[in-house]
């Protein structure tokens, strides 16, 4: 079940966002469901399968590194 959340942003930063979605072809809500979930995945809340769907890269040698110890 998806949950509604509000944020306050300066308007300079609001229409820039719907110029550059404009653009895209995508809505604001997909572009900050997008930015967020990036940042959760740098911050390595989300699984190395959800990162590379996100396009972040993922050092798997490291991850394999790690579980070896």
């Amino acid at each position: 079940m998806s949950k509604h959340v509000g944020v306050r942003m300066r308007p300079e930063d609001v229409k820039l966002l719907r110029n550059i979605c404009r653009a895209r072809g995508e809505d604001l809500s997909d572009f900050v469901r997008r930015a967020v979930r990036k940042e959760l995945a740098r911050l390595s809340f989300l699984t190395i399968e959800e990162k590379k769907a996100l396009g972040i890269d993922v050092d798997e040698s490291a991850t394999n590194r790690r579980s070896q110890i």
